[in-house]
Parts: C-alpha cells; structure tokens; sequence
C-alpha cells in the first residue's frame, strides 16, 4: 500500500487535513512504548524474573532513545525531507520490536528498547512540529493527547490477560503492529523542510533563556511522572492485587486522562496557565499520597488522579514552550526535555528503591513537582500578564 492508494479514495481532502490526520497518527505512535512501560515492567519481572531495580533501567533505557533521538531533532528538523525520516523512524520501531521479541538477556532488551525509541523520537519530533504549526496548538495538543489515550484504554483493558498467556512478547507484537499500521499515511507528510533553518542570531540569544528554563521545568515535572508511571503496576501488584485489575485500573487512568486532555482543550487559556498548572500540580501531590495506601478504591482513585494531573497539565507545558520560542527553531528540543525527564524518573527510582519499599516513589515525586513549581510559574505568570492566545 502506497501514499498514493490511500489518498486516491481520500482525494477530496486538502492536504492540510491530510498533513494534520498524518500529524495525530504519529502523536499516537510516538508515545505507544511509554504507554506500555507499566505492562512491560510487569511482564519483565513476572516472565524474565528482573528485579524492582531492573525493570527501573529497562523502562529509563526504552525511554532514553526516545530522548536521544529527540535531541538529534534540532538539527535536521527543517533540513532533510520529513516524509524520509518519517519512514526511517517508523522501521526503527518495527524492527527494534522485533529484536526486543527475540532478546534473552536484560542487556539484549534494554539494547532492543533503546533502539525501538530512537524511532519513536524521530515520530515525536515530527509530530510535535506538525501539530505546533496549527492556529491553536494547545488545542490540537490536547485532540492529540486524547486520541493516544483512546488507544490506551483498549490496550489497558484487554492485554494484562493475553499478556499473562502468551507472555511478555505479546507487547513487542502490538507496539510493532501499530507502527505498521501507521507507516503508509507517514507518505502524507511534507516531502520538503518546514521552512528556512535561520539560526538565531546573537543577539537574540537573551531571549531564549525563559524558554530553556521552562524546558527543565517541564523536565523536572516529567520526573515526577515517569518514576509514578514505571512503577504503578508494581505498586499494585506489591499490595497483592491481580494484574487483571491492575490493568482495569490503568484503563480507568486513560479514561479519566480523556477527560483531562478535553478539559484542558475547553478551558484552554481562559483562566490562564499558572492557575490551571498549580491546580493539577496539587491533585497530583494527593495521588502520590493516596497511591501508596493498600486498598483497591484508593489506589484507582490516586493512579486515576496522577493521571489527570499529568494529561491537564501537560498541554499548558506545551503551549508554554511555544510561546516562549521566538523563532520556533528550538521548540522540537521539547522533547528532549520532556523524555529525557520521564526516563530520569524511573532510573533515580531504580537507584534508591533497594529495600526501602514504594514510598521512595511518592516522596521524589513530591520533590520534583515543587521543583517544577519554582521553574515554571514565575514564567507562566509573566506569560499571563500578556492576556490569551489568539
């Protein structure tokens, strides 16, 4: 099937349309093996027999290719052509699962998810610019977000049982299928650059200083959430409930992160970015707190609130960062910030876990959201004073 065959009965679309169908299909993929990481860990320490420690660097090494590649954005992104590293991304992915399917070591896998997420960066980088372009971009990022959660509902819902009886590969098979699925619509992207690669000159470097503050704030947020995230299904599974459950609970997460992502869209700048970005810092404190405690309603209530926390925030992170870039020359780096600070999340957890139990978990949680607080709000303050986007 060729770009060619799938636009023929689609031909009375615009190309704008088309670019912007190729844009979400990608924001769905890029984020598909981050998504998994709760499913992985579980069935890498239920089928592999990794430890608590273990299964932290495995889920940090899938998420550090994700952030290497992310970094490498800036200096191709508007150079080579992003239908061809479109489709070279999209390969990657295929083929990094397919090696992770065959992997016997934990060295072979972490290797195999490292290369899967090079790809799956590459996809992120390319989505983010596509999606940033449109007249409301933190719209757009919240239809975006929405319709990857879509997909996670259905995976939270029906894999933790087909993974208990076929076993971890069943992961690398979906992940690798998804990619698949989304390789011929890659061809409706651009052929050309986004525009003219202008390297901001010296004397707008001042600028961009509010913009690499904002980025390791977004970073120190991602932290928080990427400790949370990696080790949600091991808390679960520690207080003695089954992976069944466990995973109602994590479609339960999407659902309410569905909600989240349409909030975020309908409020948009309307009360502005600090209020919205303390209130869902604050819900996610509670969910750390309340995720610990052993009894079934409480731990969906708190993975569902994390969850909220993180998808409602999220787009005013987002939106924030492309205010903060004049040129847009360095907005891809957001990536970067944002992976390089969900894979950090779970390899400090992997650290200090030993035996001190899951309540580390809540405790660097905690710690970096303030941190995200002092990086961020002085910035989204000043950023209101300028009133609503357009």
């Amino acid at each position: 099937m060729t770009g060619n065959s799938i636009a023929q009965p689609l031909s009375g679309i615009s190309k704008d349309i088309r670019v912007g169908f190729a844009g979400i299909l990608m924001y769905m993929l890029a984020p598909l093996g981050m998504t998994l990481i709760p499913l992985l860990v579980g069935a890498a320490a239920k089928d592999l027999g990794f430890s608590d420690s273990q299964v932290g660097f495995l889920a940090s090494a899938d998420l550090i290719g994700l952030s290497v590649a992310s970094v490498s954005a800036v200096f191709w992104i508007h150079r080579i052509s992003w239908r061809t590293v479109g489709l070279v991304s999209v390969v990657i992915i295929i083929v990094g699962n397919a090696i992770s399917s065959m992997a016997t070591s934990f060295e072979m896998l972490c290797v195999a998810r490292f290369i899967t997420e090079l790809g799956s960066g590459g996809i992120f980088s390319l989505a983010l610019v596509t999606l940033g372009a449109t007249r409301n971009p933190d719209r757009f990022f919240a239809i975006g977000i929405g319709m990857t959660i879509a997909l996670a509902v259905g995976i939270f819902l029906w894999m933790p049982a087909i993974i208990d009886a076929s076993g971890i590969g069943i992961v690398f098979l979906v992940h690798g299928v998804v990619a698949l699925v989304v390789l011929p619509f890659v061809l409706w992207l651009n052929t050309g650059q986004a525009k003219e690669d202008k390297k901001p000159t010296s004397s707008q470097a001042g600028s961009y200083r509010p913009l690499f503050i904002c980025f390791i704030g977004f970073s120190c947020f991602t932290i928080a959430e990427g400790g949370v995230w990696s080790y949600v299904e091991r808390i679960g599974d520690a207080a003695g409930f089954s992976s069944q459950y466990v995973g109602q609970v994590l479609a339960m997460t999407q659902v309410v992160s569905f909600v989240a992502a349409m909030l975020a869209s309908a409020l948009s700048t309307r009360f502005g970015r600090s209020l919205p970005i303390v209130f869902g810092v604050i819900v996610f404190i509670i969910g750390l707190y309340l995720l610990l405690q052993p009894d079934t309603s409480i731990y969906m209530v708190a993975a569902c609130m994390t969850q909220f926390a993180w998808i409602f925030v999220l787009p005013y992170l987002l939106l924030m960062c492309v205010e903060l870039d004049p040129s847009g020359h360095y907005f891809v780096l957001v990536t970067a910030f944002k992976m390089g600070g969900f894979s950090a999340g779970p390899a400090i957890l992997a650290i200090f876990l030993g035996g001190s139990g899951y309540a580390l978990v809540s405790w660097i949680g905690v710690a970096f959201l303030l941190l995200c607080l002092i990086f961020i709000i002085p910035l989204s303050l000043k950023l209101d004073r300028r009133g609503p986007t357009s």
